[in-house]
Formats: C-alpha cells, sequence, structure tokens
C-alpha cells in the first residue's frame, strides 16, 4: 500500500462512519428548535395573558358604569388598576390605564341616553424563556387590550331622605355635614337634570317626624286616636306606645296624618318646629331644588320618620327607575326609642321597594350614615351593596353618588 493510500486510509474510515450524525444535526438545529420551543410556550402563555387582561378590562368597564364616577375622576383609574392586579397575577408592572368616557342617544325608537366608558392597558410581563443564544421574546414584554361597557339611562325619580337634626350643623371633615350635603344635592341634580330625559328629584328632611303647614307630620297609623295635642321629648316613648306598626307598613305609600299636633304644641326637638325646612316634590326644576339653600337644620332624630314621610312621594313618581337616599347623621332619640327597629322587622323595607319599583326596575333605597355608626340595622333594611359610611367628604360624595347613579351596564365591542 503507498504511502498516499495509507494517509487517506483514516479519512475514508472517517467519512464511512455514520455514529453521531444526529448530534451533529441537533448542535446545528439546536438554536432553532429552541427558539420554536421558546416562542411557542411564551406566544401560548401570551395569548393567555392577554385574554385575561381582555376580561379585566371588560369588568373594569362594567365597574365604571355603574359608579359613573365621569370623565377624569381618580377613581376611573385606580379601579381599572385595582382589577388588572387581580386578574394579572404574573404582571411586574402596571402602566396607568386610559379611560375615555362618551355620552350619547340611542339610535333606536326610545332615544335613550347613554353613558359609555372605554377601558385601555397595559401590563408589563417577565418572559421565562428569554436568550441570547436562541429566537426569543425580549426579557421582558408588554401586554395590552381593551374594554368597553355601556349604560342606557332610562329616566329616574330620586328622594333625598335627609336627617335635619341640630348635629347635622356640626363640622364634618372640615366644614359641616348640612352644607356639604346641600351641595352635593345640587351637583348630582344638577347633572341629572341635564340629560333631558325627564328625571326628578325630591328632597325629604325629617327630624323626630317633619311638619306639615302648622301641624307635626307623622306617618304613623295609631291604635286609636292619639290623646294628646301636645308633644315634648319625655312624651316620645308614650307616642311610640300608641303606634300600630304592622298597620303602619300595610299603610305604605298612602300618607297617614292620625297624629296631627299643632306646632305650638311642640319643643324644639320635634316635627322640625325649631328649623327653616319644608319639603320638595318631585321636580325637574333646578330652581325648586335650590330651595334647599335657605333650609336649616334644628331638632332630634327618628329616621323611620322621614322614610315613611318620603315613600307618597317616590311613589307618584312616573319613571322607570325610582331610588330613595336615606341620609343620617345620628341614632333615634331618645335612645330607648324602638320604633325603627320594629318597622324594618315588620317588612317596612320590602313594601317600600315594592310599591316603588316599575316594569323597569326594581325599587332601590340606600343609606349613608355621615361619620357615625348606626345601632340600627340598616343593612338589614337596603342590603350591604346599599348602606354607606363615609368618612370625610370626599367618601360622601362619592357614595351618595354611587346611591343615585350606580347601575350594571353592559359590555359593547370593543377597538
Amino acid at each position: 500500500m503507498s504511502v498516499y493510500a495509507r494517509m487517506l486510509k483514516p479519512l475514508r474510515r472517517f467519512l464511512a462512519d455514520e455514529s453521531g450524525v444526529y448530534a451533529i444535526s441537533f448542535v446545528m438545529l439546536s438554536g432553532f428548535l429552541l427558539g420554536m420551543a421558546a416562542f411557542g410556550l411564551e406566544g401560548s402563555r401570551y395569548i393567555t395573558e392577554r385574554a385575561r387582561l381582555s376580561d379585566a378590562m371588560e369588568q373594569a368597564a362594567l365597574a365604571l358604569t355603574a359608579e359613573d364616577n365621569g370623565t377624569g375622576a381618580a377613581r376611573n383609574y385606580s379601579l381599572a388598576q385595582d382589577y388588572f392586579r387581580a386578574y394579572m397575577r404574573h404582571d411586574i408592572g402596571v402602566f396607568k390605564p386610559t379611560v375615555i368616557v362618551n355620552h350619547g342617544t340611542s339610535s333606536n325608537n326610545r332615544n335613550l341616553s347613554y353613558v359609555e366608558y372605554r377601558v385601555s392597558g397595559q401590563t408589563l410581563q417577565d418572559s421565562w424563556l428569554a436568550s441570547s443564544f436562541f429566537p426569543s421574546f425580549d426579557k421582558q414584554v408588554t401586554v395590552g387590550d381593551n374594554g368597553a361597557a355601556r349604560k342606557y339611562r332610562s329616566n329616574i325619580d330620586v328622594i333625598f331622605v335627609t336627617d335635619f337634626s341640630s348635629s347635622m350643623n356640626d363640622y364634618f371633615d372640615g366644614s359641616t355635614k348640612l352644607a356639604e350635603l346641600k351641595r352635593i344635592v345640587l351637583q348630582l341634580s344638577k347633572e341629572l337634570f341635564s340629560y333631558g330625559i325627564n328625571n326628578k328629584i325630591g328632597f325629604v328632611p325629617f327630624g323626630w317626624g317633619g311638619r306639615e303647614g302648622g301641624y307635626c307630620d307623622f306617618p304613623f297609623v295609631t291604635n286609636g286616636n292619639y290623646p294628646y295635642n301636645y308633644l315634648r321629648v319625655s312624651d316620645f316613648l308614650t307616642l311610640e306606645s300608641y303606634v300600630n306598626v304592622p298597620a303602619t307598613v300595610a299603610a305604605i305609600p298612602r300618607r297617614v296624618n292620625d297624629i296631627r299636633i299643632p306646632l305650638s304644641n311642640v319643643d324644639g326637638s320635634t316635627c322640625l318646629s325649631a328649623s327653616s325646612s319644608w319639603k320638595v316634590p318631585l321636580t325637574s326644576s333646578m330652581s325648586q331644588i335650590q330651595q334647599i339653600q335657605g333650609m336649616t337644620a334644628m331638632g332630634g332624630t327618628l329616621v323611620s320618620s322621614g322614610v315613611l314621610l318620603g315613600v307618597p312621594y317616590l311613589a307618584d313618581g312616573t319613571a322607570s327607575r325610582k331610588v330613595m337616599v336615606i341620609v343620617s347623621d345620628g341614632t333615634d332619640d331618645p335612645n330607648r326609642i324602638s320604633l325603627t327597629p320594629r318597622l324594618i322587622n315588620a317588612g317596612m323595607c320590602d313594601k317600600i321597594r315594592q310599591v316603588i319599583s316599575t316594569d323597569d326596575s326594581v325599587g332601590k333605597i340606600s343609606f349613608i350614615g355621615i361619620d357615625y355608626h348606626p345601632t340600627v340595622d340598616w343593612k338589614q333594611c337596603v342590603g350591604e351593596k346599599n348602606f354607606y359610611l363615609p368618612k370625610n367628604i370626599k367618601e360622601l360624595e362619592d357614595d351618595l353618588r354611587r346611591a343615585v347613579f350606580e347601575e350594571v351596564g353592559h359590555n359593547i365591542l370593543k377597538d
């Protein structure tokens, strides 16, 4: 064998040897295969994350239409971010969402006005398989989507049943409770009237009963004729003993005046006799509602009397939705009086909802307790969702707005 042949023999043997050929092929293709695996796994994960973010956007849009805080409200952004965080468990950052509020009128024959909230946002995600050695996603990826919801506004009747006892003159977060209540009610009224769909507002102040002309206005059915023509604080328990609770509930929404006592025969704690206040029936006139600016508060508290005084006005309304908003800053006095819980336990609230419900909506009752903890279980009456205990002016404004406007909308097509 020649020297040349001997030199080529190892080379021929190497070329003929096929062992390890697949390893070489794998090494050559490993980058491509790892890239495909990375894109497949990470891609499917990001598709899932985007779908989850889409759900978060739609739920955020629904929540915002329910609250309807208006364009630019800080809560729009904080609430949307809360939904992002709840749904997006693997994000490392949540960007400030974009919230666009649109208003319009439906094109169908009903011509209902609507409010529409469009929410878009992004979250930052860490890639699990990011690498510089094979094709992959970046180390951090931004996932974005959007959602939209619309709520149609049928017309609404709202009665504010408001505590006008002496304590409403107390300071609350830098202002008086009464001044802030008036300001917010007027603000909400102006907004409701601006929709142009015949919304109406009413205002019923109460203390220990109300006033009607020169007489006390106590909306209670009595066991026989109330035998006294005067009323002092010391007589409150006597008056309660004459109230027929089941008959009073059964009489809703009829106006009841079984107890007629001249204002001249009562002390300053009763029937708003020492205050300058009066009832404002449902109206769509801003000038009528502005009468509350001149009202003053003075006297005691019996919340159930105010509630029962407000029902007939709301029941007389003709709107598609009816809402009663009860506002109080103190417990019934004297503290031994048990009339309010007895009325609630006898079904007063259920009866009120029944008579203020319409073909389009179940009647709604909300309770707002300003800076105190009620001893009466108003949650039993209105439900936890409609029970509010604001601790400052901002919370009071937000809670009053929710009490009036909160109504779930429905998702619509996204951009």
